[in-house]
């Protein structure tokens, strides 16, 4: 009972990710299992969402009873989260489809995170002012790199003949390096899925 108990999972997990595979890469032998799967995790994504609103709300109500200084916080986001949900219900069951919630969208959320990701702006500035001191060889070849890219960019005269420059870098250093870094990323997504698959990672079932 123990053993079945610990492989069941194991095999499940196994059958189902060899049935979606299976279902992507032939045609005509098990069609709609795939899609049926993908509804399946659609549904059950659905549920673990609400199951997070919820416990989202209860740890926020358990900060405004213990009172402190960033209840305001918890009450702002309690507040903000029931508008939006009721604007959307409310306005879907009224015949307004999405209106509401686009204009929540488009002028209360959009302003805010387009104000905080302009504050990155100033936090990078800082992180490159450190990052581009020049200590060796490499950190020189990386501060003359970046100057010429940014002077590049620039719609200046004294600078447009950088521009040609700066597109070769973006070009072949620059995307040569981001293609090692994508194919770094579908190796270690594939490894790690092949742990989950073959049961050497199972800490899902604890």
């Amino acid at each position: 009972m123990q053993r079945l108990k610990l492989y069941l999972p194991l095999i499940v997990v196994l059958l189902t990710a060899l049935l979606v595979l299976a279902d992507f890469f032939t045609t005509g032998l098990i069609d709609g299992v795939g899609h049926a799967l993908a509804l399946w995790v659609s549904m059950i994504a659905g549920v673990l969402l609400l199951l997070g609103l919820a416990n989202i709300a209860w740890v926020h109500l358990q900060r405004l009873q213990k009172g402190g200084a960033n209840r305001v916080y918890s009450l702002a986001l309690l507040v903000s989260a029931f508008v939006v949900i009721v604007a959307g219900v409310i306005g879907r069951a009224a015949g307004y489809q999405d209106s509401v919630s686009n204009w929540i969208f488009q002028y209360i959320y959009q302003p805010l995170a387009t104000t905080l990701f302009s504050l990155l702006a100033f936090l990078l500035i800082s992180a490159a002012l450190r990052t581009l001191r020049i200590r060796n060889i490499e950190s020189a070849l990386l501060v003359i790199g970046a100057v010429v890219v940014l002077l590049g960019q620039i719609a200046f005269t004294p600078f447009s003949s950088l521009s040609s420059i700066s597109q070769w870098f973006q070009d072949y250093p620059v995307l040569g390096i981001i293609r090692g870094i994508l194919i770094g990323t579908a190796l270690g997504a594939i490894a790690t899925s092949l742990r989950y698959l073959l049961g050497v990672d199972n800490n899902y079932m604890r």
